[in-house]
């Protein structure tokens, strides 16, 4: 009798998963069917794929990617955590490469959305009930939008999962702090910084106000932050004890949601402009990432009649779902303003819309029981009107086939034609960014010229710096308004020569010398800069020391010109190692210094800690030079070599190995005492 009550205990579940599954094909069976399609996003683009690309071209050698040469003159992978490097969904992409892209992101879909059913049985809510919010789940805006978005969408995936642990877990019930441990893992890897930190801070919430405890807690989320340490710790190291605060956006600078975007209740293209869609002018955030449905906001609005009946739990969901709104757009500014105390811009209030967006599903499910409790015939009818309401869109999203490298193209070979050793650098501006990196999808779905070329940047109005890379400037820059203010006007220094700018692509039919006309591409204009002093280069002379900004000043005005002219620091970039080098020369990092060119070797790369130089097999000290590079003193016939090998990520890897083997030595002796 207990078997067929437990079976039937289970039926709702299967049932409720085999849905979801059906209404995934049903809503995204185009892009499973031809995984060589892509919803149509900038970020795509511009940093989804060169990301994804770039890891696993690494990874398919036999390496682990700690640093990427191809952006802002170099930067720590590890320290920009939506790389991934360590999850294992980016296994998946290993074995099978980017046409995998897909069904990554429709995977995520349906973990988010089962955890979404899970946890609402979990709190007591009806099948039916919980497999309605588990089916707006797996349609939320931010998949139609931002399928490829690996990162967010990984680590939004396992928010329900940590949250079913952590009850679990508060309840005594036996293997819930393995499944928090194991969730919140899963979601430190994926490597979304805001999703984790409002993940916690939500979960904090919940424990206090609905357990009044979080002690049971402390063990599983210690241990999953012990076993996690070789991912966070080098963007710890990175982004807080050598912090690079991003700058201020002109129209936005507390990264709160607009509340212009609140139009995209009723119009899903209401922020378009000049032709160009909602997807590529704006990050509707609001519309494509929060929206959750017409008939499910109206369910809301009828609960409110009902608020006396709702239980505490409910009312824990529902006002946390209002508090986290008011965060998002921007409302508790006012009260820093009043404080005198400035916006904390580093918890970018923007990006809490993952935990609102799960906060809501949650609400709706538990809401739904205090407004229906009885069961219905026309809530099939409603289920049907409220999915049908998001995958229209999902349906009418243009999609792409513009995503992939696909080797040699025309254009990217007229590029490298114009490319020694040193760096591309794309410019456009706010207006012009639409018709560089997002072309309209056509109805053909023809390829369009993505500049996915090697070595180049992308700067934007933002610091965007892009192609098989990240957007993060480097540590070295620090002020990175003073690095685009000083960069330009083009022609009265040398900044650009010095940044190793082989060549520039730009909107521009004019130049002033000495740049030469390479070429057109699409309309756009390749110059070539003959000066440019590419990736390294012997200086001959004597040193000087300097401000940041007065060195930029210089070299942009003409004042200072870098083959005459060096500013060196007096304390080095990073110390030597304590090792003699020893291991495979690395041919990027592999220099030899001419005869008869003694003097100093300025490579064009992050001089960042964590760097160790050797010269002729001996360790020595990695100096800074012009406030931006590498430097180190060379001898004519000597050899120089390099190798990025971080202290941060050495120790995170020990530490991390050392979790793993404790734990699966504890588990195995436990299982060996058992009778």
């Amino acid at each position: 009798m207990k078997k067929n009550q437990s079976s039937l205990s289970n039926q709702p579940a299967l049932l409720s998963l085999l849905g979801l599954l059906a209404l995934a094909f049903i809503a995204y069976g185009r892009l499973l069917l031809h995984p060589d399609l892509h919803t149509a996003c900038p970020e795509n683009d511009t940093w989804n794929l060169p990301v994804r690309w770039s890891v696993l071209t690494s990874l398919q050698t036999g390496h682990i990617p700690l640093w990427n040469p191809l952006s802002a003159f170099g930067l720590p992978w590890l320290a920009s955590w939506s790389t991934e490097v360590f999850y294992p969904g980016t296994w998946l992409f290993t074995r099978f490469g980017l046409g995998a892209w897909n069904y990554s992101g429709i995977l995520h879909l349906l973990i988010f959305s089962a955890g979404i059913y899970f946890f609402l049985i979990q709190l007591g809510a009806q099948p039916f009930a919980a497999f309605f919010s588990a089916s707006l789940a797996l349609l939320n805006g931010c998949a139609y939008n931002h399928l490829g978005s690996n990162s967010p969408m990984d680590a939004m995936a396992w928010m329900p999962w940590i949250f079913i642990g952590a009850r679990e877990t508060l309840t005594g019930m036996a293997g819930g702090p393995f499944k928090l441990a194991l969730a919140l893992v899963f979601q430190i890897l994926a490597g979304y910084p805001q999703t984790l930190l409002y993940t916690l801070l939500g979960l904090f919430l919940y424990a206090v106000t609905c357990f009044h405890s979080i002690r049971k807690l402390i063990r599983p989320m210690v241990l999953a932050l012990l076993a996690t340490i070789a991912q966070w710790l080098p963007s710890l190291e990175y982004f807080v004890f050598q912090a690079l605060r991003l700058p201020a956006v002109k129209d936005n600078p507390d990264f709160v949601l607009p509340l212009g975007n609140l139009l995209t209740w009723i119009n899903p293209n209401a922020l378009a402009q000049k032709g160009l869609p909602d997807y590529v002018v704006s990050p509707t955030y609001f519309y494509f990432n929060l929206y959750i449905g017409l008939i499910p906001l109206a369910i809301f609005l009828l609960s409110l009649f009902r608020f006396k009946d709702w239980a505490m739990l409910t009312r824990f969901w529902v006002f946390g779902m209002l508090a986290i709104s008011l965060w998002t757009f921007g409302f508790f500014d006012y009260c820093f303003y009043l404080l005198h105390i400035s916006n904390p811009a580093f918890l970018e209030p923007a990006k809490a819309w993952v935990l609102l967006n799960f906060v809501e599903l949650i609400a709706f499910g538990l809401l739904w029981e205090n407004l229906y409790p009885k069961a219905v015939h026309w809530k099939w009818l409603l289920l049907i009107i409220a999915v049908a309401d998001l995958v229209i869109p999902i349906w009418s999203h243009p999609l792409e086939r513009n995503l992939l490298p696909s080797g040699e193209t025309a254009q990217i070979q007229t590029v490298k034609n114009n490319l020694n050793s040193g760096r591309l650098l794309v410019l456009v501006d706010e207006k012009e960014s639409g018709q560089l990196y997002q072309p309209l999808p056509d109805p053909e779905l023809k390829l369009h010229f993505k500049y996915f070329v090697p070595n180049s940047n992308l700067y934007v109005s933002l610091p965007l710096a892009n192609a098989y890379s990240s957007t993060w400037p480097s540590w070295s820059v620090m002020d990175t308004q003073l690095y685009f203010k000083y960069s330009f006007p083009y022609a009265k220094g040398h900044l650009l020569d010095l940044l190793g700018v082989d060549a520039l692509l730009l909107n521009k039919n004019q130049m002033p010398k000495p740049f030469i006309k390479a070429g057109t591409l699409e309309g756009w204009t390749l110059w070539k800069n003959p000066n440019s002093l590419g990736r390294a280069f012997i200086y001959k002379g004597d040193v000087s020391s300097g401000v940041r900004k007065e060195i930029f000043k210089n070299f942009a005005s003409g004042k200072s010109n870098p083959e005459t002219k060096l500013y060196l620091e007096k304390e080095p970039a990073s110390y030597p190692s304590q090792y003699a080098f020893s291991g495979q020369i690395d041919g990027e990092n592999h220099y030899v210094i001419p005869p008869q060119k003694s003097g100093y070797l300025i490579i064009t790369q992050n001089a960042m800690p964590g760097w160790r130089v050797w010269v002729d097999g001996e360790p020595k000290d990695l100096l800074l030079a012009d406030s931006l590079f590498q430097c180190v003193p060379v001898e004519g016939g000597q050899t120089v070599d390099l190798r990025y090998e971080p202290a941060s990520f050495r120790f995170g890897l020990f530490v991390s190995l050392l979790t793993l083997a404790g734990l699966l030595f504890t588990t195995l002796t436990s299982l060996l005492k058992r009778p």
